[in-house]
């Protein structure tokens, strides 16, 4: 079915500034530039879906954030803190979105060919939602979701319920019957137990440790970072 039509889209970074683990995160240099600008440049790499929106909170400690989204010349939208997926749907109504791409603020090395993958399945199958977390399957910090707006509306409609649209995609993969979800699974089937995400100072500290071992921490594929990323780097 790689003829399914679909409207525009874009990669939407989700991210904020008050982290409980690691306020701040985003805008933390990386070996030179912060975590948020090491995965926007991997992502400019990707050939399926080009545009690129950072999506964070309208509180004014995110303003920051704004800001930053300006310098590097992708879009911003300013939702609610708490409530993600009304957020998500939000930008797309803004933005003029059929679908998007979801990519969590805090994953400096994802992984390019793996969102065209999740991206490519999505289009090819014409469902509801494209995944490589359900079930999950690549490393922590290497997850895609290509959601339709369409699906987003139906889950804002389903529940109003926090828990589940603080996950954005929580609901759909808890009612999978309510949805058509196609999955994307790796080769290596030992991914899944690998974290490359910065969530903790510990995982910066690792993050900071991997880019000075990386030639080019833009290009690199995923095989390269993982070769380089023992959990005890």
């Amino acid at each position: 079915m790689s003829d399914t039509k679909r409207g525009p889209a874009a990669l939407m970074l989700l991210a904020r500034l008050d982290s409980r683990r690691l306020p701040g995160k985003g805008l933390m240099d990386l070996g030179g530039r912060t975590v948020l600008g090491r995965a926007i440049d991997r992502l400019r790499r990707c050939h399926q879906v080009s545009d690129m929106i950072l999506a964070t909170s309208d509180r004014a400690l995110d303003d920051p954030l704004q800001a930053f989204a300006e310098a590097e010349g992708i879009g911003c939208f300013r939702g609610d803190a708490m409530d993600v997926a009304k957020r998500c749907t939000d930008a797309c109504t803004e933005f003029n979105l059929d679908w998007f791409v979801r990519i969590c603020g805090d994953s400096p090395f994802a992984d390019p060919a793996v969102v065209d993958q999740v991206s490519q399945k999505f289009l090819d199958s014409g469902a509801d939602l494209a995944t490589n977390v359900y079930p999950r399957s690549f490393p922590i910090g290497a997850s895609a979701e290509a959601v339709s707006k369409a699906a987003m509306q139906r889950i804002l409609s389903a529940t109003p319920d926090l828990a589940y649209r603080e996950h954005v995609t929580l609901y759909a993969y808890e009612h999978p019957t309510d949805f058509s979800i196609v999955s994307v699974q790796p080769e290596d089937s030992d991914y899944e137990a690998m974290s490359i995400a910065v969530d903790t100072p510990e995982d910066l500290a690792r993050a900071r440790r991997l880019i000075a071992l990386l030639p080019d921490p833009t290009t690199a594929t995923l095989a390269d970072i993982l070769r380089l990323q023992p959990q005890t780097l």
